[in-house]
């Protein structure tokens, strides 16, 4: 393994358990990387949603950013503000999954400072072309944003669980998806009200398609001794329950603009959120 400054920081009451799991994880994680590791990485274990998200409100205001960089919803997420990859855990978010799931998730932020743990990897700009078009159908900037960061997530969990495959991490990744990409109670009555206009119907539709992209690369695991075949077609049945409820002629508009965005997909990870929102403006 390369050289590598790898520290651990605890906020709050973490338990003895969790940062050895922890450790473990990651430790067992960035060895088997090797070379990919960046010089530095920053571990964070925060014992709850509030402290997380202070930690989070402190840092934005000391850098003085005004836009959303980091998927701060998450059990577990990564960082660059400082110029090195941070990953930030919550206990009280990641002990609500099983173990296999907790490994899952770590590991998959793990990928991400390996793949996009450098600012360059937060800071995208939309497309003028594609600000045209969603001005012109009626989608507010504001929101056009919001999209846009959402589906920069989407691309950069498709590069992150194709990494993780690559490197025989695969179980774990589909306990991850099947604790994670769930339908919710209240999906139905959303999107009720969310079909009756062309932007509110946009930003839903648009949500979807991040667990699709996370998903894709598991899904399309060929039948072999290292696929868990029971477990991949219960996450498939998973994401068609996710979207059945759009009804057939936008299930098929989704899954349309998704198949699109997943075809354009290669290694560069700027290219690719440039070429996949080009396709997302199908859904408008």
């Amino acid at each position: 393994m390369a050289s590598i400054d790898l520290s651990y920081f605890a906020r709050g009451d973490i338990s003895s358990s969790f940062k050895k799991e922890v450790s473990e994880v990651l430790n067992d994680c960035y060895g088997r990387f090797a070379k990919k590791v960046p010089y530095k990485i920053e571990i964070y274990a925060f014992d709850t949603e509030s402290n997380l998200a202070s930690f989070l409100r402190e840092e934005k205001f000391k850098l003085g950013l005004s836009f959303n960089t980091v998927d701060d919803a998450s059990a577990c997420t990564y960082e660059v503000l400082r110029g090195y990859p941070r990953l930030l855990l919550c206990q009280e978010r990641l002990l609500k999954y099983s173990k296999q799931a907790r490994a899952g998730a770590m590991r998959h932020e793990a990928a991400h400072t390996i793949l996009h743990g450098a600012l360059e990897y937060s800071i995208f700009q939309i497309p003028e072309d594609c600000r045209h078009t969603a001005t012109i159908k009626g989608i507010e900037n504001e929101k056009l944003e919001e999209v846009f960061f959402q589906l920069s997530l989407g691309v950069k969990d498709f590069e992150a669980t194709r990494f993780l495959i690559q490197h025989d991490f695969i179980n774990c990744q589909f306990h991850y998806a099947m604790e994670w990409i769930k339908p919710a109670e209240d999906d139905k009555t959303a999107w009720t009200i969310a079909r009756t206009n062309r932007q509110t119907r946009f930003i839903y539709e648009s949500a979807l398609i991040r667990p699709i992209l996370f998903a894709d690369p598991l899904l399309s695991l060929p039948k072999t001794k290292k696929t868990p075949v029971e477990t991949q077609l219960q996450l498939s049945v998973r994401m068609e329950q996710m979207i059945a409820l759009l009804g057939e002629a936008e299930e098929n508009k989704v899954l349309k603009v998704a198949g699109s965005i997943i075809e354009v997909l290669g290694e560069d990870t700027h290219s690719n959120i440039d070429a996949a929102f080009h396709q997302l403006m199908g859904l408008i």
